[in-house]
């Protein structure tokens, strides 16, 4: 994979882990919560959000435009949440280059089949980072999470969430019927 799509893949997923880690920090807004939310849409991708999950407003349905090295990059990014666990869908698209199995490789991961879509799993352990600004040092914690990146309509799909089994309720595997592919 080139520099550049390899920088827009990692622009990706920390875009998605900093949404978590910036809803970690603002939880107890119960104003900013909906009611369960079943089927969702994004960018043209149809997923499933678990029952006990809410969309959180605030941080939801974000567009992320950027460029690097003259490279128009576009994400769609949606989280949601229950007591415990969060999951954040990112569907990411670039105009002038189609996304492909080879761009969600890039992503990192094992090559993994869930409900009949290939993909890379990979996960991701707890990341403590400190960092000082003059004589206060801050401490952030990052929580262990998985990520499932795949490809779809020429778009990145990366699917971000605390438990591995959400995966196989997120993803809707649309290209069978009644069991058959086509």
């Amino acid at each position: 994979m080139n520099k550049k799509l390899f920088t827009l893949v990692i622009l990706a997923i920390l875009a998605i882990v900093s949404i978590g880690g910036v809803y970690a920090l603002d939880s107890s807004d119960d104003s900013s919560q909906s009611s369960s939310i079943g089927k969702v849409t994004i960018d043209g991708i149809d997923f499933n959000i678990p029952d006990g999950f809410e969309e959180f407003i605030t941080n939801s349905s974000k567009q992320y435009n950027r460029t690097v090295d003259g490279v128009p990059y576009f994400s769609t990014i949606k989280n949601y949440d229950n007591d415990n666990d969060s999951i954040s869908i990112a569907v990411s698209k670039n105009p002038t280059h189609k996304a492909t199995q080879d761009t969600a490789k890039g992503v990192g991961g094992d090559l993994e089949t869930i409900n009949g879509i290939e993909g890379y799993l990979d996960y991701h352990p707890q990341n403590i980072t400190k960092f000082k600004s003059g004589n206060v040092t801050f401490t952030i914690t990052i929580p262990p999470y998985y990520s499932f990146a795949y490809s779809k309509d020429d778009k990145l799909i990366v699917i971000v969430t605390t438990d591995e089994d959400y995966l196989s309720e997120v993803l809707i595997d649309d290209s069978s019927f009644f069991g058959l592919k086509f």
